[in-house]
């Protein structure tokens, strides 16, 4: 209501009053009323006509204050009607002049587009002009050189050589270009024949020359000049001539590079082949000969790149041919002539030799690959931006203002008489020129500084070459290369399987070399009684759980997993794993001098660890060797070939050699085969080391290959862990046979001695000595070679076996009173014996052995608090009268009618 009078005042109410947010009716009414409220107070009268009329006056203003609002609201709209009108007209309007300015715009752009057009038109046109204009001085130069060789006219091109390495560079093109011209048979007319003549004759003597100046420069370690010569021939036939000379005269070729004395070094790599062919030793070190070789390789390549980056305008290729030249010629036929010497002596000699070979050829190839991608490819990167930004006309070149070499002999040369050298020449503005550019080349030669002064930085280098920092920036131009280079010198040795058939067929010679001795015994053993089998045919041998182990020289990787297996700890330390073969054997005290027994003819560390030693220097040859994709297939099968020579030719045998021994129970068990258990256990920790260290590395974790030789191990450890136990429980079963046939042999007076029979009194009876001297021997054989979880199994199961065998025995014989003091002993040796086990269930129950022993020894009227009050009161009655039954008194004690 902004711009009209305040209609508070029409009702006597505060300004402003209708203004505010929220009108309450009851304090409106209070506020028109107030004065006739105060009226009725002050009167104590409540007259309704003041407040009627009050109310009808407020009514009156209300609705003429009604009627001046719609009327206001009427004219605004009209008002706001007319302004929106307007305002969309205006809008109209410049959006027409918008559009407008648009067109024009659109206009201008395409008139400029085309005025543009019209400008790169023009500017190619005169370049096109400009190039053909180039090319018509040059051919009208042209023609005048051949018109001039047509008349026998040389001294414009003679002049030309006066002008320095710019003049001779430029009659190498002319000459370049007359040739390829002759050559064209459309202009080879009888007319053109002197032109023809001299031509050839003029480009045959400069290349003749230019080829003279380079190798003098050559022999005289001018590198000036042997660029000056190197890239004038490039000009004249692409260089193939000057990079012939260069590689032909390379003394890497025409004489030894070996620094030392050739004899020295042959008579070294003639003794690297003695003992190379025993399998008991390690391979030897690499030939010296080869290594030498490849050492002064690696120099020569280093030091000429040095040479060749200044000389050449295409060093890449150069040292891309020389490289090829010294592996196909000088490395290959080394290697042939090694290699053939090593194949006529043996199998293991040529497969030691074409290994070592092999990792000293790649050792050679890495360190180029690196010099390749740290020092050559940063620089040649460098050299072809140069060239690309046009900075330098012709490379990275030293080019002093002498440059009349090679130009003063190909002149001396024609005319037999030295050039003049007055003033300056025709053409030494050419020089001139090149002297201009020593500023832009200077600028190149630092930037291809700064490039070999920081290649240990691979940042540094991917910047140069235009690689990002996530690029493999290591990898060189001639990387794939030398990568070749060595597949080659070594495809027909390794390819098309010729490697793994060697390989396959010296291991399992090899292995039955191993063997022999193990074979050799078990025949001698099968001509022998069979049930005498480990009895007098095994000779005891002291056996070093250390043989074997890895030492020698040859610095290969068969080294490091051939002496892992030797370094095993012979008492069965290796840890094992994925079987349950571990707990038959292992700990226990080793004999005097700390050494165990093994035994010719049965399984032995030493033998065990030769199989695994040459398995693991053929599985470093096979990784050595064999394409990485292969790798994982080739240790597979030449595991599979140690596993099945472990099993069927090896340790079954033996073990079955083993059971057949105590199938005799007639013959006393020998016990040494406690130690043919601990020592397959330990073989078999070996085998798991060397599976976990020298397989699993090279056949992975993840992959079809590994799951199937995992599980052929697993197979093979499961039937020993089988045939383990069984020879356990079968000699637990002859021992406890052996004990009971000793225990026959008690005689019937045994317990009623002399009464000056003072020797049984003292030491017992013989089968009592004997059954305990037996019992000790199997307690130490038990100490020595079993876990201790099954020392106490089978020392418990034989002690149980002789606590029942002699509850029985006790009843057969009838002892009289002084017996009963032998019986006592006997009883007493059993249970001193038995408490050495250190077994508390058998310690118990020698102990009631003890209390029965006793039945025979105490006074009958002593003998129903013994029944009654110890330990044999937990005896059955039929026990115990049993026992009385045997003494010699127990009719005349009346014993029968107390206890029977």
């Amino acid at each position: 209501m902004a711009g009209f009078s305040d209609p508070s005042r029409a009702f006597g109410l505060p300004e402003g009053y209708f203004a505010q947010p929220k009108l309450i009716p009851e304090e409106f009414i209070e506020e028109i009323t107030r004065v006739d409220l105060e009226y009725a107070k002050k009167n104590s009268v409540f007259e309704p006509k003041p407040f009627v009329r009050t109310f009808e006056r407020v009514l009156e203003k209300l609705l003429a204050a009604q009627s001046e609002l719609d009327s206001n609201i009427t004219q605004l709209e009209r008002s706001t009607k007319s302004y929106a009108e307007d305002h969309r007209k205006k809008m109209a309007r410049l959006k027409q002049t918008f559009a407008t300015v648009g067109s024009s715009f659109e206009k201008l752009e395409t008139q400029i587009s085309e005025v543009s057009s019209n400008t790169i038109r023009i500017g190619e046109q005169l370049d096109t002009v400009a190039k053909e204009k180039d090319r018509a001085e040059a051919i009208k130069e042209l023609v005048g050189f051949y018109a001039d060789l047509n008349e026998g006219n040389t001294s414009r091109l003679d002049e030309l050589l006066d002008g320095g390495s710019e003049g001779m560079i430029k009659v190498a093109h002319t000459l370049r270009r007359l040739n390829t011209i002759v050559v064209d048979n459309q202009y080879s007319t009888p007319t053109d024949s002197m032109a023809k003549r001299q031509i050839e004759k003029y480009s045959e003597n400069f290349e003749k020359v230019m080829l003279e100046s380079f190798e003098t420069a050559y022999r005289d370690n001018d590198v000036h000049n042997m660029s000056v010569a190197a890239r004038t021939l490039d000009s004249f036939n692409g260089g193939v001539s000057v990079v012939k000379a260069y590689i032909n005269q390379h003394p890497f070729f025409l004489s030894s590079m070996i620094s030392q004395s050739q004899d020295s070094i042959a008579e070294a790599s003639y003794q690297s082949m003695e003992g190379i062919s025993d399998i008991r030793h390690l391979p030897p070190a690499s030939d010296r000969w080869l290594v030498q070789l490849y050492s002064d390789t690696r120099s020569v390549m280093f030091k000429d790149w040095s040479v060749i980056s200044k000389v050449f305008l295409r060093p890449i290729d150069l040292m891309q041919q020389l490289l090829k030249r010294v592996f196909e010629q000088t490395i290959q036929s080394y290697l042939e002539t090694l290699l053939g010497r090593a194949e006529r002596q043996s199998k293991l000699a040529f497969l030691r030799v074409l290994s070592s070979s092999h990792l000293e050829t790649r050792k050679l190839v890495e360190d180029l690959q690196r010099f390749d991608a740290e020092t050559i490819t940063p620089a040649v990167t460098v050299l072809e931006s140069t060239r690309r930004s046009g900075n330098v006309r012709q490379g990275l070149i030293d080019m002093p203002g002498d440059t009349q070499t090679a130009s003063a002999q190909f002149s001396r040369s024609r005319s037999k008489k030295p050039p003049t050298r007055k003033g300056k020449s025709p053409d030494q503005n050419a020089i001139d020129d090149e002297d201009d550019d020593i500023d832009d080349e200077a600028a190149a030669k630092d930037r291809l500084g700064e490039a070999k002064s920081g290649v240990s930085s691979a940042v540094a280098i991917a910047a140069l070459i235009g690689r990002s920092e996530g690029d493999n920036a290591s990898v060189g131009l001639l990387h794939g290369f030398l990568n070749r280079c060595c597949d080659d010198l070594f495809e027909s040795y390794i390819g098309g399987g010729n490697y793994m058939g060697a390989e396959q067929m010296h291991l399992k010679d090899a292995f039955r070399q191993i063997l022999v001795p193990f074979v050799r015994a078990r025949v001698e053993r099968q001509g022998s009684t069979r049930g005498n089998a480990l009895l007098g045919i095994l000779s005891s041998v002291t056996g070093n759980t250390g043989a074997g182990a890895g030492g020698g020289g040859g610095g290969s990787s068969a080294n490091h997993l051939a002496g892992s297996i030797g370094n095993s700890n012979g008492n069965g330390s290796a840890s094992a794993s994925g079987n349950g073969v571990g707990n038959l054997g292992g700990g226990g005290a080793a004999p005097a001098g700390g050494q165990m027994m093994e035994y010719e003819g049965t399984v032995t560390t030493n033998t065990a660890r030769m199989l695994l030693q040459v398995h693991a220097e053929a599985i470093a040859r096979a990784v050595e060797l064999e394409n990485e994709n292969h790798v994982a297939e080739s240790v597979s099968s030449l595991t599979s070939q140690l596993l099945a020579t472990l099993g069927d030719e090896y340790l079954f045998p033996a073990l079955e050699d083993v059971m057949e021994s105590l199938q005799d129970l007639r013959q006393e068990p020998d016990l040494r085969a406690f130690n043919v258990v601990r020592v397959a256990n330990i073989v078999v920790r070996l085998v798991q080391t060397h599976f976990q260290k020298a397989i699993v590395p090279f056949v992975g974790t993840g992959s079809y290959i590994y799951r199937d030789i995992v599980a052929e191990k697993n197979k093979l450890m499961s039937r020993i862990e089988i045939s383990l136990n069984l020879i356990s429980n079968k000699l637990i079963g002859a021992c406890t046979q052996w004990l009971s046939s000793i225990l026959s042999k008690q005689r019937k007076n045994d317990f009623r001695p002399a009464e000056d029979d003072f020797t049984a009194f003292e030491m017992g009876t013989q089968p009592c000595r004997q059954c305990t001297d037996y019992l000790h021997r199997i307690e130490q054989k038990c100490r020595q070679n079993m876990g201790p979880e099954n020392q106490d199994r089978i020392l418990n199961e034989v002690g149980d076996a002789l606590y029942r065998m002699l509850m029985e025995h006790l009843r057969k014989f009838v002892v009289s009173v002084a017996g009963g003091l032998v019986l006592v002993k006997d009883v007493s040796k059993y249970r001193e014996t038995i408490s050495s086990f250190g077994i508390p269930v058998l310690n118990e129950k020698f102990s009631l052995l003890q209390d029965v022993s006793n039945i025979f020894l105490v006074q009958p009227s002593a003998l129903r608090s013994l029944l009654d009050e110890g330990p044999l009161s937990q005896l059955d009655r039929a026990t115990l009268q049993a026992f009385i039954q045997m003494r010699e008194d127990c009719r005349s004690s009346n014993l029968v009618k107390q206890f029977l």
